[in-house]
């Protein structure tokens, strides 16, 4: 006799022994399990044991997860910002202070942030016309000399960026622009192969390519070591916002005017971003993932590209630099300053510009803040002739 045959006669006997069903069992089995899609809104788990002595049932019950409704965050007002400690304080890791001027008297112009410890100035030989650039020490308080910036009468130098070891830029003029580098650690200025056929605004680093954008052409690209430029596929058209986003920066839509980078375009994958609109909604301005601009009861807000996280802020015309900070001045009797307010947390931080109107007007200048701000910011100290440079990157993208 096999295995089979042995288990085929012990189940027959023991179905003989077996007590006979209750009355109604099949189809109390059939009313479970019409009843059983019931039962799993009730019960998330059951456990069925079934011993010698009979069947115990246990069932454990869970409350169904509370819905959470997260408030809208609290507005930002001017009384609230009014009297916050300097941006050093606020954010310490990401503040630069230079000297805003030589020391025979010569101002210095801020130009960029080169790492965690050396800060790039210029001087202008004359109006908006770089003479030369020099690198300040955070650490040694030491000013030098990187280069001279050859230009001639009508060109401009501009478009700064770090390229490892190397300062790149262009030097425009109103219809075409050719490249330039010198080395960070000084030396004389080269000017590198091939010339622009047109003048880039917003310029990125992209690897081994300056990314930039070309008025109404396009976004295009350049050899960081020079030659000749190549449109960027899917860029015709629109204006480099923050590779890999560009978008057009004035593209009313839904009868909504001059809504600036309502829609987006991703260059590397194609994808379309639209920024979600109200009715009403004017003088908006959207960065790759935040809007701002006023309601039509004059109401001014700070929100996601989706709608989502609406805060009301004072006005920002000109959008929010690095999609989350304005700036915000308030003007007292007797002293006017101005604060740099990060939408996303609420914090605040005062540049520290030590204007005293004297119980009248005085005339002062104050950082305008605009949505193609992604790197820095930067603000002239009167009082005590320094520049301050914040690093909104650094603050971004840290804890």
């Amino acid at each position: 006799m096999t295995l089979e045959d042995d288990l085929r006669a012990t189940l027959a006997r023991a179905a003989t022994h077996a007590p006979p069903a209750p009355p109604g069992l099949l189809d109390g089995v059939a009313r479970r399990r019409r009843r059983r899609a019931r039962s799993r809104l009730l019960a998330s788990a059951a456990a069925v044991v079934l011993v010698a002595t009979g069947t115990v049932l246990a069932v454990r019950h869970e409350q169904p997860e509370p819905v959470v409704v997260t408030p809208p965050p609290p507005a930002i007002t001017e009384e609230q910002v009014a009297g916050s400690p300097p941006v050093e304080e606020v954010w310490p890791g990401a503040v630069q202070i230079a000297p805003a001027s030589l020391e025979n008297g010569k101002r210095l112009r801020p130009l960029l942030i080169a790492d965690d410890h050396t800060t790039l100035l210029t001087t202008w030989s004359s109006h908006e016309r770089a003479g030369a650039v020099y690198a300040y020490d955070q650490r040694t308080r030491e000013l030098r000399q990187v280069t001279l910036v050859p230009s001639r009468k009508g060109e401009i130098a501009d478009g700064f960026v770090v390229a490892g070891d190397r300062l790149v830029w262009h030097v425009k003029t109103d219809t075409s622009a050719t490249l330039w580098r010198a080395p960070l650690a000084g030396g004389t200025a080269e000017r590198l192969p091939g010339t622009l056929p047109h003048v880039p605004w917003a310029t990125d680093l992209v690897g081994d390519r300056l990314v930039y954008s070309a008025g109404d052409t396009g976004v295009f690209s350049v050899p960081v070591t020079g030659g000749p430029p190549t449109p960027v596929p899917g860029g015709e058209g629109l204006h480099l916002l923050e590779w890999p986003w560009a978008g057009d920066p004035h593209l009313p839509a839904d009868g909504e005017k001059d809504v600036r980078f309502r829609r987006l375009v991703n260059l590397e994958t194609g994808e379309v971003r639209h920024a979600a609109l109200t009715p009403g909604d004017r003088h908006v301005v959207c960065g790759v993932t935040t809007c701002s601009g006023q309601h039509a009861d004059g109401t001014s807000f700070a929100r996601a590209r989706d709608g989502s996280g609406e805060r009301e802020v004072p006005f920002a015309p000109q959008g929010l630099a690095a999609d989350r900070f304005m700036a915000v001045t308030v003007t007292g009797r007797d002293e006017a300053e101005q604060y740099v307010v990060d939408v996303v947390t609420g914090r605040s931080g005062s540049l520290e510009l030590n204007v005293t109107l004297d119980g009248g007007e005085r005339s002062y200048t104050t950082m305008g803040l605009t949505a193609d701000d992604r790197d820095m910011l930067s603000a002239h100290r009167t009082g005590d002739d320094t520049l301050v440079f914040i690093d909104l990157r650094r603050i971004t993208s840290g804890p």
